[in-house]
């Protein structure tokens, strides 16, 4: 989840009054056609200078968000009284408190001007329109008969389930629990097996030979600490066995084992998201020795990663989504004994709340493509819904080409999962969204997409309104051959909520919805 702070209104007011005073000199009614037209020769001079700026300093860190992105009263009163921090325009409250390593994101000296500023800003608010234009909703039918909902109760209030997983091979469940700091493992029926006591929030697991690794974040709110590990569980008698095998990890939110410079050992393949700092890099697991880290990426933001051959050639090649800072898709395309070579895949402005992705095959010409959300909607306290928000399927053209085959929209969209649920032999798709308005209706939260000969048929369920989905998993719980969904409720988070929603959200009896899948339901 994004986490900027947001200034006071002192900021906000100060640049209201310049913007506003700026614009009532250009409203200033002339006298003649002779000032008409040399009005109209400087206004368009001032925005055509501030375009020109903010291709400068706009893109500095991230892909320049275009006006249209935000409303006026978002661009005025939210992200230029809090961007002024970053480019060194204002002070930055008790900086005498921050860490080293964080203080180099607040210049002690100012980056550009305050006319330069005040161009910029201007461009951007009067470009802006009003409100944002929402796409119509769709039809979409109030329940569906493919799957039952079973929520799950893990006795933690409120419920924060930080990750879910499914182990098909035992059929069991898996639920990090970021209040208890525990790891809950149950039954495919729901019950209980054990709880494995963490130091902190565990984020993600990923199986290696039998073992489990899971990886710890230290603290449930975002932080730049290095305090996070990563754990190996071992079972031994049906009993879990749970060591530290790597610290001082900045926020670890993802773990991938796999042998990556094929050595035949499993290397860990980490997200450390961070929240200013962070990284994204592998380590090199070589029994009785320390591990030795390998970096590919050394900025924050790093949430997820696959490990799959996306060029077709027979080699692993890592993909990893980074939500935090540049917004983007990149790749690691193998080289051979560890070695790779970089290519951005694909990059979205920062508004856009990139926020989970897969590699599938969508079209079956064997051709990995990419399905990928938007909605991550946490930078501010109201924000406004966006029309980009949704699932977009990148579909791959040519080798590690991608380009855009089509976009479903749904305000908050935190995961997807393309998959043959129904078993007719296409791909149906269901999606999970965390940034609901207020109150949140069902199918902001739930979404389930059935492929049809004519296009898709849209449905939810009641149950989608018993929490707040941030993470979930597809797997096969009950072994009966058709696939399941587990969706993690994080029931307090950013943003506005009704307090009807809340009043549900925050039970531990809705800590967990597992949708069983009936088509092989005797």
């Amino acid at each position: 989840m994004r986490t900027l702070t947001i200034l006071g209104l002192v900021l906000s007011t100060v640049l209201v009054v310049t913007v506003l005073a700026g614009n009532q000199v250009l409203d200033d009614t002339p006298s003649s056609e002779s000032s008409v037209s040399q009005q109209s020769v400087r206004s368009k001079k001032s925005d055509d200078r501030g375009e020109e700026l903010s291709r400068t300093y706009c893109a500095s860190c991230h892909v320049r968000p275009e006006p249209e992105h935000l409303d006026k009263s978002t661009w005025l009163s939210k992200v230029f009284p809090l961007m002024r921090t970053y480019m060194g325009l204002d002070p930055v409250d008790h900086r005498e408190r921050l860490q080293h390593d964080v203080l180099s994101f607040y210049p002690a000296a100012p980056m550009m001007s305050e006319d330069d500023w005040f161009t910029v800003a201007s461009w951007y608010i009067d470009a802006a329109p009003d409100t944002m234009p929402l796409p119509p909703l769709p039809d979409i039918a109030d329940s569906t008969s493919l799957f039952t909902a079973e929520p799950l109760d893990l006795g933690s209030a409120p419920p924060m389930v930080t990750f879910t997983f499914v182990d098909e091979a035992t059929s069991r469940l898996v639920f990090g629990d970021g209040i208890a700091h525990a790891l809950h493992v149950h039954k495919s029926d729901g019950q209980r097996i054990v709880s494995i006591p963490m130091l902190g929030p565990p984020s993600s697991l990923s199986m290696s030979k039998g073992d489990w690794y899971v990886t710890d974040m230290a603290k449930l709110l975002p932080h730049d600490s290095a305090a996070g590990r990563l754990y190996r569980i071992q079972w031994k008698n049906g009993n879990p066995v749970a060591n530290v095998v790597l610290d001082s990890l900045r926020r670890p939110v993802h773990v991938v084992m796999t042998d990556i410079n094929g050595d035949g050992r499993d290397d860990a393949l980490i997200c450390e998201y961070g929240n200013l700092l962070g990284r994204f890099g592998w380590y090199d697991m070589v029994p009785g020795k320390r591990p030795v880290y390998h970096e590919l990426i050394g900025r924050p933001g790093a949430i997820r990663a696959e490990v799959v051959d996306l060029n077709g050639d027979g080699k692993k090649d890592i993909v990893v989504q980074l939500a935090q800072a540049r917004e983007s898709i990149t790749a690691f395309f193998a080289k051979g004994k560890g070695r790779f070579e970089e290519r951005e895949l694909l990059s979205f402005p920062p508004s856009f709340g990139s926020s989970s992705f897969r590699c599938l095959d969508e079209d079956g010409d064997r051709r990995l493509d990419l399905l990928v959300t938007f909605g991550d909607n946490g930078d501010y306290d109201a924000p406004p819904l966006k029309p980009y928000h949704g699932i977009a399927l990148y579909r791959q053209t040519s080798t590690a080409s991608f380009e855009r085959a089509w976009f479903l929209p749904m305000n908050g969209a935190y995961g997807a999962y393309m998959v043959d649920f129904d078993l007719d032999g296409d791909n149906d798709i269901l999606a999970r969204g965390y940034f609901p308005p207020a109150p949140a209706p069902a199918h902001d939260l739930v979404r389930f997409y059935e492929k049809t000969t004519t296009g898709w048929k849209l449905s939810t369920l009641p149950q989608a309104t018993l929490g707040r989905w941030l993470v979930g998993t597809s797997g096969d719980v009950d072994g009966d051959g058709d696939i399941d969904i587990l969706l993690g409720n994080v029931s307090m988070g950013p943003g506005v909520s009704a307090n009807s929603d809340m009043d549900v959200w925050t039970k531990p009896s809705n800590s967990v919805l597992l949708l069983r899948n009936r088509t092989r339901t005797p």
